[in-house]
């Protein structure tokens, strides 16, 4: 079976991941004496499918603000194509393409925005705005909530706003849930303490509260 769907394309589908899964578990029950879960190969650009696939799929929750800043961005760059395309007709004008520093400098700026337009599209496309309202702080800490957090070794307290990736901004208190600090407190409670390694060793908080 598992070569057939391999013969078959790949398995973009992620089917193989739970047969894999189904044999390792017999394996482990002692339903089978030999490991059959080692012979069912998923190719290494198929499990990259997968989760490209998966995660296509996956929301993306976001603060207000956050959403709106990706929309004007988005925004502001589909207004500048006609400037790039402008810039890109103009330094084709000098026919001798093999030295015309313009020209590809005019391309690479198209190529980095177009990149950027598709970022920010997916974006706005998985995008789930957080309502404050709806939230509670005994849930835990998560996107949308402002957390005060006693640092335990120094003995001050810092607040940190947990955003999503996109919309992350240390200079304004706004941290990632994915970065060490948002990891950590991600879905804490008041009171609670936590742990995070950073390059200068590791630093202990004590979450102070969490207000949406």
């Amino acid at each position: 079976y598992a070569e057939s769907v391999v013969a078959a394309g790949g398995d973009i589908h992620g089917r193989l991941g739970p047969v894999k899964e189904f044999l390792a578990f017999l394996k482990k029950k002692g339903f089978s004496d030999h490991s059959l879960s080692a012979h069912v190969k998923i190719p290494r650009a198929s499990m990259k499918a997968a989760a490209a696939a998966k995660s296509a799929f996956e929301t993306i929750d976001m603060t207000e603000s956050g959403l709106h800043a990706i929309k004007s961005e988005l925004a502001d760059l589909k207004g500048q194509r006609f400037e790039i395309v402008e810039a890109i007709r103009i330094a084709a004008a000098d026919k001798d393409f093999r030295e015309n520093a313009p020209l590809d400098a005019a391309r690479e700026d198209q190529g980095k925005a177009e990149a950027r337009i598709r970022e920010l599209e997916e974006t706005v496309r998985r995008a789930v705005v957080v309502d404050p309202k709806k939230q509670s702080a005994r849930a835990g800490a998560r996107v949308g909530a402002a957390v005060v957090l006693h640092d335990i070794d120094s003995g001050k307290n810092v607040t940190y706003t947990l955003v999503d990736s996109m919309e992350a901004d240390p200079a304004a208190g706004k941290i990632s849930v994915a970065s060490p600090v948002g990891a950590a407190i991600t879905g804490r409670s008041e009171g609670q303490e936590v742990q995070v390694q950073t390059p200068k060793g590791t630093r202990h908080y004590r979450i102070g509260s969490v207000k949406f």
